[in-house]
């Protein structure tokens, strides 16, 4: 069986290392990891009965997958860090190099490593920790219908993925990488909106957290999301009258803004 290799065992990279053991998409013998924080490596180690890759060496030779799962900004000191500046060396035309690195373009990845290499750019978000991530896929020219299939197996098992042209990625970093942030800023504001009101901090947050698990359940595909929207939305009644001041205090336009400037972030990120 292939085996797989992460360079970075952070959030993202536990997230997609929990779901390929359940998922049996690789055994846990098969994968790998490098990680440079001691406390995160042991945690990884020791919970998901993964390999340690001590350095980044010959050992790593005959390890299909390569995942960079490391921030984006560390990317781009890795021909200057003695224990990875030999990497570029060590990857050949075998080797599947997959990137979760926000912003980083295929084109930055393949001066790395080579442009004859299979490289694959993917954008998954936090979700993913539970399964229900979504992840956006896009591949070079080199990699080819059967390292996709793994790779699009690997990402199934942390939720739901969409095959996309590259230059849409920055724009899927904005929406729903950095999106969950913003839901959970919408939440924090109800939560408060509700002990504003008089309520508790417990009541008010299990309301909260109900409210938008029903009515993300409520978007089916059968109705509009604007019509879902008027169906609670009564002439003279009390949401229209909220709905008026999230008008006037630019809600839309707030959150729009937002996005667009998580994108012009990921298009710098990138432009390094």
């Amino acid at each position: 069986m292939a085996k797989i290799l992460f360079i970075g065992a952070g959030n993202m990279g536990q997230a997609i290392i929990k779901g390929i053991i359940e998922k049996s998409v690789f055994k846990k013998e098969d994968i790998y990891i490098y990680e440079i924080n001691d406390k995160t490596k042991e945690k990884t180690v020791s919970v998901y009965g993964v390999n340690e890759c001590k350095n980044l060496d010959l050992s790593i030779y005959d390890i299909e997958y390569i995942v960079f799962a490391v921030k984006p900004q560390i990317f781009f000191d890795f021909a200057c860090d003695e224990k990875t500046r030999n990497l570029k060396e060590l990857l050949n035309k075998n080797h599947i190099i997959i990137s979760i690195m926000a912003g980083i373009k295929i084109s930055a990845i393949e001066e790395y490593v080579g442009k004859d290499r299979k490289i694959f750019r993917i954008m998954p978000n936090t979700p993913a920790l539970i399964g229900e991530g979504v992840s956006a896929i896009a591949s070079n020219v080199s990699a080819n219908d059967e390292s996709l299939k793994t790779v699009e197996n690997i990402f199934r098992s942390i939720g739901i993925i969409e095959i996309l042209p590259e230059k849409s990625l920055d724009a899927v970093t904005a929406l729903s990488g950095s999106g969950p942030a913003y839901v959970l800023m919408f939440i924090e504001s109800l939560i408060q909106g509700g002990i504003l009101c008089g309520l508790s901090k417990d009541i008010s947050e299990k309301f909260a957290l109900q409210l938008v698990k029903g009515t993300a359940a409520l978007i089916d595909g059968s109705k509009a999301i604007e019509e879902l929207r008027h169906m609670v939305t009564s002439p003279g009644g009390t949401t229209i009258e909220a709905v008026a001041a999230l008008e006037k205090n630019g809600f839309r336009g707030i959150i729009m803004d937002a996005v667009r400037q998580a994108y012009n972030r990921a298009k710098e990120l990138g432009g390094k």
